[in-house]
Parts: structure tokens; C-alpha cells; sequence
């Protein structure tokens, strides 16, 4: 039980220290000094930081399928829908280093790139489910020829944020909000089509006011719809 306790604790540390200042700025003494143990410990647990990174792969992994479990419900899809967009959010402010730092580490690690595929695919089609849900439900009121495009910018926006600010060197403080930014943005390319009451709901669901409020003094691509 202890050493799979201190495995975890390496991992979680590896995990925030790798969002924090990036994959590539933390050397295995860093990691080790910050857990309060000798490299040669660490060593012992995980053999190099690629090791730790796809331990890491393994959670995001773990946390995407359980985000790929919600589904829209019969009662209120509204809410089912910000449940989704929250646990994007997370996922992606959870997990930034991954995306992000691919310039650092090169291929994905072995348990994202065998599984990255499926979670993609399955990740278009919940969005899918979920614009055709919101628009039965009243909330969208969108062409169907519209759902399928709108659904490859909503991966988009929201997935590849961290890459975006990666390349416009964006202070540490900007990227833990990005994910919020992705959010907002989403929301804003729904346009006209998205129901006033929804958006608000939406946003008040997801305590995305300050979020809209930075957003308006960065670049076009993440600022608020006028």
C-alpha cells in the first residue's frame, strides 16, 4: 500500500509541476526535490519522465471515458450539456500539459496514442447527440446541415486551446483560465442559433462571467461575440 501510495503522490506531483512550468523545464531533481525524496527514490517508481507522462496518459484516459459517459436526458439537457462542458473544461485544464507540451516530448505516450483515436471519434459523436438533443429540446435552433460543422469547431475550439496559447506565449496565470476561454468561445460560435435564456443559463451554470470579462482584451479568436 505505500509504495502504491507514493507512486500516486509522484504522479500527482509530476502532474502539477509539469502544468505548471511545462514538460520540457522539469528535470527528474526538480520532481524529486519538490516530493521530498532522492532521484534514485524516484527512479525506483518510474524510470524516466516519459515513464511518469504515461502514467499520467493513463488518468486522462481513465477521465475522458468517464466524461464520455454523459449522455442528454430526458428531463433537463441543458444542465446534462454544462455537466459536459465542465468536465471539458477540466479535462483540459487537468491534463493541459499533454496537449500542450507535445513540442517538448514528441509522440503521444503509449496509453494515449492506442486509445486517442477512439476518444476522438467517440467525442464527435457525443457532441453530435447532445446539438441534436439541445435543438429538440428548444434551446438550438440550428440548420441540420449546421450540426456536423459546428460539432468539428466545438472539438476543436475547446481541445486544441492549449496548443493556441502554447504559440502565443501566454503567461502561466492565462493558462490556467484558457480552458474557460475555449468554453466562452464555444459558446459564442453558436451564434444567433443558441437561445438567449440558454446561453445565460449556461453561463451562469459554468461561472463564466469573469471568463467573458478577460476574454474581451485578448485576440479576436477568444473574444466575446458583440
Amino acid at each position: 500500500m505505500a509504495k502504491r501510495n507514493t507512486r500516486q503522490r509522484i504522479i500527482e506531483t509530476a502532474l502539477r509541476l509539469f502544468n505548471e512550468r511545462h514538460f520540457g523545464n522539469v528535470t527528474t531533481a526538480a520532481l524529486a526535490a519538490e516530493l521530498g525524496m532522492t532521484e534514485g527514490n524516484l527512479w525506483y517508481h518510474f524510470k524516466s519522465k516519459r515513464d511518469l507522462l504515461d502514467a499520467i496518459a493513463e488518468r486522462y484516459v481513465a477521465f475522458a471515458r468517464e466524461r464520455l459517459a454523459i449522455v442528454p436526458g430526458e428531463d433537463d439537457v441543458l444542465e446534462d450539456y454544462a455537466r459536459l462542458l465542465a468536465a471539458l473544461s477540466d479535462e483540459v485544464r487537468s491534463f493541459r500539459c499533454i496537449f500542450r507540451d507535445r513540442p517538448d516530448y514528441g509522440e503521444f505516450p503509449a496509453s494515449l496514442h492506442d486509445a486517442a483515436g477512439a476518444i476522438y471519434e467517440a467525442s464527435w459523436a457525443q457532441m453530435g447527440r447532445f446539438f441534436a438533443a439541445l435543438k429538440t429540446a428548444g434551446h438550438l435552433d440550428i440548420p441540420d446541415a449546421w450540426i456536423g460543422p459546428l460539432v468539428t469547431n466545438s472539438i476543436v475550439v475547446i481541445r486544441f486551446a492549449p496548443e493556441l496559447f502554447r504559440e502565443m506565449n501566454m503567461s502561466d496565470e492565462d493558462m490556467t483560465r484558457m480552458a474557460d476561454w475555449g468554453i466562452v468561445h464555444h459558446l459564442d460560435c453558436f451564434g444567433d442559433w443558441l437561445k438567449p435564456e440558454a446561453r445565460r443559463r449556461l453561463v451562469a451554470r459554468l461561472n463564466l462571467d469573469e471568463a467573458i470579462a478577460t476574454a474581451s482584451s485578448f485576440p479576436g479568436a477568444f473574444s466575446r461575440r458583440p
